[in-house]
């Protein structure tokens, strides 16, 4: 691997640790999903699991919308869909997003992860 490469995994790795922290400094759990398609949540208190938490359950279908509407409006997202969650899967929605080519993932999951954080303030409201 050549150090340039080595030098974009580590900031990348490290937006992504300070935005875990950030989610789970302001309640919000973050969620993982592993090949298979299962979810799991760190809980604010570190408790992991595979239930969905309240948190995510209380979103209103108004909200759906306006969360998509934003979803849509970040210019690094070529299309995303609306999918069944995988079987197994306590979940709500789940979305499949594809990015335009030559796209900095990081920074088009710091993007989704700031919508994360602004649906749940809707929520907590």
């Amino acid at each position: 691997m050549d150090k340039e490469l080595l030098n974009i995994l580590i900031i990348g790795n490290r937006a992504v640790k300070k935005a875990h922290k950030e989610s789970l400094e302001k309640g919000i759990p973050n969620v993982y999903c592993t090949k298979d398609g299962v979810l799991y949540f760190q809980l604010p208190d570190g408790t992991i699991t595979t239930k969905m938490p309240e948190i995510y359950k209380k979103m209103e279908e108004s909200q759906y919308v306006e969360f998509f509407e934003e979803i849509n409006n970040i210019p690094e997202i070529e299309e995303f869909k609306l999918i069944e969650p995988p079987d197994g899967v306590e979940a709500d929605i789940s979305l499949k997003i594809k990015l335009k080519p030559d796209v900095n993932r990081w920074k088009a999951q710091e993007k989704i992860q700031n919508i994360r954080w602004n649906t749940a303030s809707w929520i907590i409201q």
